[in-house]
């Protein structure tokens, strides 16, 4: 997903979407014609709208359909969205960027006593998902996308374990000395509070990636 994140984030450009009872039909359909820009809207749109919430687009006499899900910035159906929104927007789809293109499990978490209910954590949920592999932050709306990490756990095995999960985009690369595997620029430990980059403190939109203990364990997000 990573590579759709910079290629064709700007076709929407912040555009709000048209209300319609629960399912609103995208103003702008650019992505839409593609099978990577329809990834990009799934994403989008699950970050951004409520669960009970969709977002629709006709291509060519077929109707594709992107659910809702964490309703981080619900907003967006109704106006543009603000910087803030925008940096929350940006830090879910990081969050969710797989540099394997699979599908993997993870626990997403928030700070913000307001989050909605799709960042809060059971201790069921606790207790399936102890590893922190770091917080996701940074903003893809603006003229030069930045991407942030930084790290949770610092066990021995954290990159042979995160390695196991398909889950790179806190492991440095060896060839880009700083920058994750997805080119996410490692900032340090998520216990520095290093949120503060670029003259930007992203410290109220910061998420928080934990993932299961044992690195057999595997599943749809």
């Amino acid at each position: 997903m990573r590579r759709l994140l910079v290629v064709g984030i700007f076709f929407l450009v912040c555009m709000p979407l048209i209300a319609q009872a629960k399912e609103f039909p995208l103003r702008n359909d650019s992505l839409a014609h593609t099978e990577q820009g329809r990834q990009l809207l799934k994403y989008m749109v699950k970050c951004a709208l409520a669960e009970a919430d969709s977002v629709f687009v006709n291509v060519d006499g077929v109707k594709h359909v992107f659910p809702g899900k964490l309703g981080w910035v619900p907003d967006w159906v109704d106006r543009s969205m603000t910087d803030v929104e925008k940096r929350k927007l940006s830090a879910c789809m990081a969050a969710h960027t797989n540099f394997f293109k699979k599908t993997v499990q993870i626990s997403l978490r928030s700070d913000d006593p307001v989050a909605p209910e799709g960042f809060r954590t059971t201790a069921a949920e606790r207790e399936k998902f102890p590893f922190f592999e770091g917080g996701f932050f940074g903003n893809y709306f603006v003229e030069h996308p930045v991407s942030y990490v930084c790290l949770g756990d610092l066990t021995p095995e954290r990159n042979q374990h995160l390695e196991h999960l398909y889950r790179v985009c806190t492991v440095e690369n060896s060839n880009a000395r700083g920058f994750s595997h997805c080119r996410f620029k490692i900032v340090g430990k998520c216990s520095d509070k290093p949120f503060t980059q670029g003259g930007i403190d992203y410290s109220r939109e910061v998420l928080w990636v934990y993932l299961p203990a044992a690195s057999t364990d595997r599943g749809s997000e």
